[in-house]
């Protein structure tokens, strides 16, 4: 019997790249006006980039992508001298952003139904605020790469949320988008695992088991898991 449903954030309950967009945008629109320097060196490619190369050069953080984010403003700030509050000013800037996400359709509706039944948790790699974007009442617990140091597909982020669910492997379902990162990961951790392949992959082995192509398919592919 299924007793605990765990949801990966970013590209499954919305569509991620739009949102880093206009993040991307409206950052380099504060750059431009509190440290045209920087702006003036760093258009947005060159931020990918530097954020990017920071990850690759810090291993160490590379599962938190709060501190990863950080510390790449960081190095502007020395490069120019900037005030010691400019990166953590540039972050919550950012963040402000990253955050203003259009939940999927019938997103909130199937999260606020399956709370009734399930315990709801959350595996995600991304930095997403669950508070700021308005959906942390659907939740009981969150994990997140930053805070376990391991990112998905690792073993280690599933087991801590079989560990916090306090459920057996066998009586959670994970739902997630990516394949290699969700349910790969859900399948190595013995999880049940129901795969959001809504581009249509077919670069894999599962058949057309627990496969759906739209969050309003999940209720009855959940049925089916018992």
């Amino acid at each position: 019997m299924i007793k605990c449903i765990t949801f990966d954030l970013d590209d499954t309950l919305w569509e991620i790249k739009p949102v880093i967009i206009k993040a991307e945008i409206k950052f380099y629109e504060w750059l431009e006006t509190n440290y045209p320097q920087a702006a003036e060196k760093f258009n947005i490619e060159k931020l990918r980039k530097l954020m990017r190369q920071t990850a690759i050069e810090n291993p160490e953080i590379k599962h938190d992508l709060t501190k990863v984010r950080i510390k790449a403003y960081d190095s502007i700030r020395d490069l120019f001298n900037f005030s010691d509050n400019m990166p953590m000013d540039a972050y919550k800037y950012f963040m402000r952003y990253r955050n203003k996400v259009t939940l999927f359709n019938k997103a909130e509706y199937i999260l606020s139904a399956l709370k009734k039944s399930y315990i709801i948790g959350t595996i995600t790699n991304g930095n997403a605020s669950l508070e700021e974007i308005g959906i942390k009442k659907y939740f009981d617990f969150e994990i997140k790469a930053s805070e376990v140091g391991y990112m998905k597909p690792d073993k280690k982020i599933f087991l801590a949320a079989i560990t916090e669910s306090k459920c057996n492997p066998s009586e959670i379902v994970h739902v997630g988008d990516s394949y290699e990162k969700d349910i790969l990961g859900a399948i190595s951790s013995n999880m049940n695992y129901i795969w959001l392949n809504s581009k249509n992959e077919t670069n894999h082995n599962l058949g057309n088991k627990n496969i759906i192509k739209s969050l309003s398919e999940l209720p009855t592919a959940l049925q089916q898991i018992y």
